[in-house]
């Protein structure tokens, strides 16, 4: 028997809010600090930039407990999988915090986002993902898409080029339609207007194996109905890294 739709979408937002880190936001959070260049794996061979030929680029990853990796180690996350693969003269940083929404999001991006930018650098990119925990605490898709815009051209105002991603959808994807159907509408609203506020889009729910099209089988990408595994967190990155080695590349090419 199918649960209430306000069950379900309790069960979802304690879900995507349950990390250890907690649900209030960055209240209390230093400011962050670049962490140390991630090496290339080898399959990327050899960086044709280093930081002795080039200035030092830094990527900020931005968002909730999708990014943040909820109860994995640093090193399967997302951004940390997807820094393996781009070039190590790269820099980054990962601020997301557990159970954050877009006005989180807003209220702290200029001192967890904006103080890190650097204009001596060849690049300063935010990759940023967030939206879940709007639509699971009950606001629409468009006041969360217009807050998603709002967070994007504040960071392209403060200097950033940005980088956001779509939404896919939970496990199994019609365990709440009325979260679905707001989440359908929050991608649709990206993959219309991203170009008119960010760099680039990452369309996690155009991925066959954890988006709108995906088989019954992608439960083996998750750990519960919100939060991916390891090998799923492994799906992001590798689009991720995808999309951002042209913007690399473009950076690289115009050094002096």
């Amino acid at each position: 028997m199918a649960m209430p739709t306000t069950a379900i979408m309790a069960t979802a937002l304690a879900l995507i809010g349950a990390a250890a880190t907690g649900c209030d936001g960055n209240a209390g959070r230093p400011p962050a600090t670049p962490s140390q260049p991630v090496p290339q794996t080898a399959a990327e061979g050899t960086a044709t930039n280093t930081a002795d030929c080039l200035p030092a680029g830094l990527i900020v990853f931005d968002g909730d407990s999708l990014t943040e990796g909820y109860f994995l180690p640093e090193s399967q996350s997302y951004p940390a999988q997807a820094m393996r693969q781009l070039p190590a003269w790269l820099e980054w940083t990962n601020v997301a915090v557990s159970g954050q929404t877009w006005p989180d999001l807003l209220g702290d991006a200029t001192a967890e986002v904006d103080a890190l930018h650097d204009p001596a650098r060849q690049l300063n990119l935010v990759v940023v993902w967030a939206g879940a925990n709007d639509l699971a605490s009950g606001r629409s898709a468009r006041q969360a898409f217009h807050n998603a815009r709002r967070y994007c051209e504040a960071r392209v105002h403060a200097g950033f080029t940005v980088v956001t991603l779509t939404m896919y959808p939970l496990e199994p994807a019609a365990i709440d339609p009325g979260y679905d159907a707001q989440r359908r509408e929050y991608n649709r609203l990206l993959r219309t207007h991203w170009r008119e506020f960010a760099h680039g889009l990452v369309d996690v729910a155009a991925d066959e194996r954890l988006g709108d099209a995906s088989p019954a089988g992608r439960s083996t990408y998750f750990l519960d109905a919100v939060h991916l595994n390891a090998a799923g967190y492994g799906v992001v990155a590798d689009a991720v890294a995808t999309a951002l080695r042209p913007i690399v590349a473009d950076a690289s090419r115009s050094a002096p």
